[in-house]
């Protein structure tokens, strides 16, 4: 039986990548938490930096919604079961907003907001313009007259004058309001890297970052038209299905799985984290950065992230590396993504310089100024390993400036076959020694659920051991 949820909700979108939506949004889920709204906050597409300020923000968890990632069913009632509780939702587009992976716009923001039926907020960057604002706004209206586009907020606004002349083109000539304008703003305090913004974890003042936003939107944005348009949203009416329910188990409750959390390793789906440990695991968090000794655990999961920012400190973690090492000698499950797969790797070359990492794989990884493998991937399991069947078909993203060089210099092998995207060298991926897997390959647990049940099942059998490895030891 389908159930009817009336969530005021809204996406903010805008006409290109770089507009300014991310600032807004945050300064939107900031104010919105300021008058005690508790925004449940998402984020379109595959995505982790943003993720993180807009969950900082609204102090609660970001959730991405992607529908290449998994189906729509699935998405629509994600949506709903994280907003219930909620007085709003808000929906961070990504790029333009009709941008998608084809000339249809196919999974774009605009896609999502109609499958959402939430009104869309449009930011304008107005720099450099004035009536042709008007026109790219009615372009919009006409491109998809089924999306429901309810208001413009203009960005990088000059000065009073410039303020006038673009309200009074876009709502007489695009019929659509205009209901904040945001003046140019330095933006010192929100500092960018290659992946966009800098990440939330290495930000010296995020709490500072995140106050000033609201107080931009507090002065610049009609936040009582931004409630009305998020209250008119049509009713959704989600397919009932598990993710509809936080269903837990007891299966997996002697297991521990170690997660490497820190500044250098900080890119986690909150989904994929569940998924661990919804069958009962206890999850145990890690840095990879800090003079401990590797804890004993049944598996060890290591996000993407920010190694190459930390390189110096992981290379001279030998208290930690050396004991992690000793772990996987003795069978440790690590299922490594991104980031993970370059601290395990031999060194991790920058520039001219080499830092040594793990080892555990006896290739080197090297920094590119430039996107090595930048979008969705496709990947078919060819051969044996640790976590997949063969024939298993998984879907992801990738997002790296590093390339691994020196493969057949050990023992390892690739278990994936790349079907779209790029990997490790464009055709193959999912790099395999002993009980470890490292790969470019992004998952997402609600589309891969099959990711979890593997790391899990392969912890099980280690935990078994784990007193036969002891006496060895």
């Amino acid at each position: 039986m389908s159930i009817k949820r009336n969530i005021p909700r809204l996406v903010i979108a805008a006409l290109k990548g770089g507009a300014g939506k991310t600032f807004l949004s945050v300064g939107i889920a900031a104010a919105l938490r300021k008058r005690n709204l508790s925004p449940a906050v998402f984020k379109k597409g595959p995505d982790y930096i943003d993720s993180a300020w807009l969950g900082r923000a609204a102090w609660s968890q970001c959730h991405n919604l992607d529908a290449y990632l998994f189906d729509t069913d699935t998405l629509v009632a994600s949506f709903v079961r994280r907003s219930i509780g909620s007085r709003i939702a808000v929906v961070e587009g990504n790029r333009g907003l009709f941008d998608g992976v084809d000339a249809a716009g196919t999974y774009s923001t605009a896609e999502l907001a109609k499958l959402l039926k939430a009104p869309v907020i449009l930011v304008v960057d107005a720099t450099k313009t004035t009536r042709t604002a008007a026109a790219l706004v009615m372009g919009c209206r006409c491109l998809d007259p089924e999306l429901d586009l309810r208001a413009v907020i203009l960005n990088r606004v000059a000065g009073a004058r410039h303020e006038k002349v673009l309200r009074e083109s876009i709502e007489d000539a695009a019929g659509v309001p205009v209901i904040g304008s945001v003046r140019k703003l330095s933006l010192e305090s929100f500092p960018q890297r290659h992946l966009g913004l800098l990440s939330l974890y290495e930000h010296p003042e995020a709490a500072e970052f995140i106050s000033e936003a609201a107080d931009v939107v507090e002065r610049s944005v009609d936040l009582e038209r931004v409630l009305t348009i998020a209250s008119d949203a049509a009713e959704l009416t989600p397919e009932p299905g598990p993710v509809m329910r936080e269903s837990r188990s007891t299966a997996h409750k002697d297991l521990r799985i170690g997660v490497l959390k820190d500044s250098a390793f900080q890119f986690y789906y909150p989904e994929n984290l569940e998924a661990l440990g919804q069958s009962g695991a206890r999850l145990v968090e890690i840095s990879a950065l800090e003079p401990k000794t590797f804890p004993d655990v049944d598996a060890l999961y290591i996000g993407g992230g920010f190694p190459e920012t930390h390189a110096e400190r992981l290379a001279e973690n030998s208290v930690f590396k050396e004991s992690l090492r000793t772990a996987i000698s003795q069978g440790l499950p690590v299922y490594a993504e991104c980031g993970g797969l370059m601290y395990l790797s031999r060194n991790l070359r920058i520039d001219e310089q080499t830092f040594p990492m793990l080892g555990v794989f006896s290739v080197d990884s090297v920094l590119e100024p430039n996107p090595q493998g930048h979008g969705y991937i496709t990947v078919e399991v060819i051969a044996a390993n640790p976590f997949f069947p063969q024939g298993t078909v998984l879907t992801g993203h990738e997002f790296h400036y590093s390339h691994v060089v020196g493969m057949g210099d050990g023992e390892e092998t690739y278990a994936f076959r790349v079907l779209r995207g790029h990997g490790m060298g464009g055709d193959a991926d999912g790099m395999c020694t002993r009980n470890v897997l490292g790969t470019y390959v992004h998952v997402h647990a609600l589309g891969a659920p099959q990711w979890a049940d593997g790391i899990l099942s392969r912890a099980a059998g280690f935990h078994a051991r784990r007193p036969l490895v002891a006496a060895r030891a």
